[in-house]
């Protein structure tokens, strides 16, 4: 009877150990999801006092379809191109700019993995003066990376003509990027593939609130 005994009391203080535990694991659960909780609804009154949206705005993919497309090796807009952006792209650039407040629109030109079989490029030497004087047709690209760049550029200028005659867009930049060859349309990486593709050749155009610099030391 004594042994019985004194192996229900071991028994009973494993369970207690047990219970204590599933207890204290529970109420670390409960906590961390109020923390999460609070901190969600932090973010989104911050947001709400700020006046900023909760969504983030949309990325807007101009294709290269028959319409909009560049000629080879070229970033000379063609005329419906340059009425898409100064009608349906300006357009939407003014809702969303309302919407969203941003403040930046960026242009990011992407092409398929062709190798660029124009020699003696010269960006490095014109890409500034070019950009200053608001003309690209002195420049030759020696990779897809210039020609993505050239493109987008293309672009941005245009988009800097109609904000000298559209007041909805003063105040907003323009900047231009080049992705090259190096991003499909879902976003991933592009693996070596040298065929012509025009799916993954397009223009990107991200609406952006500029953020403080930092430089970390």
């Amino acid at each position: 009877m004594r042994q019985t005994r004194r192996y229900s009391v071991q028994k009973s203080d494993e369970l207690n150990v047990w219970i204590s535990l599933s207890d204290l694991m529970a109420g670390s659960l409960l906590i961390l999801s109020l923390m999460s909780f609070l901190f969600f609804a932090l973010t989104i009154l911050s947001k709400k006092k700020e006046g900023l949206p909760l969504d983030v705005p949309p990325i807007i993919i101009i294709p290269d379809d028959r319409a909009f497309r560049f000629p080879v090796g070229s970033a000379q807009l063609s005329q419906p191109l340059r009425q898409y952006i100064w009608g349906s792209l300006t357009q939407t650039i003014v809702t969303n700019r309302r919407k969203y407040r941003i403040d930046t629109i960026e242009v990011i030109g992407h092409t398929d993995g062709q190798p660029n079989q124009i020699p003696n490029g010269n960006l490095d030497s014109l890409l500034e003066n070019s950009v200053a004087a608001k003309r690209l047709d002195s420049l030759i690209p020696s990779s897809n990376v210039d020609l993505g760049l050239m493109r987008a550029l293309a672009i941005t200028i245009e988009l800097y003509k109609v904000q000298t005659k559209k007041y909805e867009l003063k105040g907003l930049q323009f900047r231009a990027y080049s992705a090259g060859q190096l991003y499909l349309p879902n976003g991933s990486f592009a693996l070596p593939d040298r065929s012509p593709d025009n799916s993954r050749r397009r223009i990107e155009v991200r609406f952006i609130r500029s953020a403080t610099t930092k430089v970390m030391k």
